[in-house]
């Protein structure tokens, strides 16, 4: 049974119960109702952050959050060779392209790990050993073809203007730390970010919220004050899972299919991105854009 609150007495409010008649009641008597009231106030939050970006103003109490690959850089086709190199490498006749979406996001352990257990007849004993080395081998093809990396267009200008506007930047990233590490070296990231979570600081990959509960907490804030920009589905949902507001980034996936995903805000390039956050403010007070 529900119980509607008629009111709450003061022994009720000091012991956050409710009373029905004579009786005070512990806790919400309506988990229904509970669940209800969570959800508006969620849904206030996001659109309060939909009107910010409406209105051309960032919070500047709020932490912004990058993925790295297809954000930062579009280092995806890169990805997919250094992929292709290391099954070479390891002897296996295998195509990436069919799961390459399926895994847009996620680790390369992920991705091995299912190629190797699918896709190969390996014992189930050496599959352990045949992943490493197919993550290693990959890694190595990786810093290879690094020269090959290109930045995505505006990210350094969009840094540049987050930097002010936003109290904590962070990168949460499914690449293990070493193509993580190579990244930032080649393009001097390192000054733009307060926090990295890479593939090893965390046991549940994208789409599970961990990697973006693990960076808020990096910079001290809850992940309900943070945005976060991401390009594949598994990223969004996992934002959204950690209660994040989720900007969609066009480079891998439709805006269709970043809107299912759950993200609140789809723009096209980080041009559109800085428009909608910092122009009408930057008429204001002349910081950079």
């Amino acid at each position: 049974m529900c119980w509607i609150p008629f009111g709450r007495s003061p022994a009720a409010s000091a012991g956050g119960g409710w009373r029905r008649g004579s009786r005070v009641v512990k806790g919400d008597p309506c988990p229904v109702l509970a669940h209800s009231r969570k959800r508006r106030v969620a849904i206030m939050s996001m659109q309060s952050k939909v009107l910010c970006l409406q209105q051309g103003k960032a919070d500047v109490t709020a932490g912004l959050l990058f993925d790295m690959d297809g954000v930062i850089v579009d280092s995806e086709p890169i990805h997919a060779r250094a992929g292709a190199i290391a099954l070479q490498r390891c002897h296996l006749s295998l195509d990436l392209a069919p799961i390459s979406l399926q895994f847009k996001g996620r680790t390369d352990r992920d991705m091995f790990e299912y190629l190797v257990q699918h896709q190969t007849d390996t014992p189930p004993a050496e599959r352990p050993l045949l992943v490493q080395r197919l993550i290693e081998e990959k890694a190595k093809a990786f810093g290879e073809l690094l020269a090959e990396v290109p930045l995505v267009p505006g990210v350094l200008e969009f840094l540049a203007a987050s930097r002010q506007r936003f109290s904590a930047l962070a990168v949460t990233t499914s690449a293990i730390r070493r193509d993580q590490a190579q990244i930032f070296q080649r393009f001097d990231l390192h000054r733009w970010f307060d926090a990295v979570i890479t593939a090893e600081d965390i046991q549940r990959a994208k789409p599970d919220p961990e990697p973006y509960l693990k960076t808020a907490a990096a910079v001290g804030l809850d992940p309900a004050l943070c945005w976060v920009i991401e390009d594949s589905t598994h990223g969004i949902r996992a934002a959204k899972g950690a209660g994040c507001f989720a900007v969609g980034l066009t480079t891998a996936f439709t805006a269709e299919e970043l809107r299912h995903a759950g993200a609140d805000v789809v723009v096209d390039s980080f041009a559109e991105l800085a428009t909608l956050l910092f122009a009408r403010a930057s008429r204001s007070d002349n910081l950079p854009v």
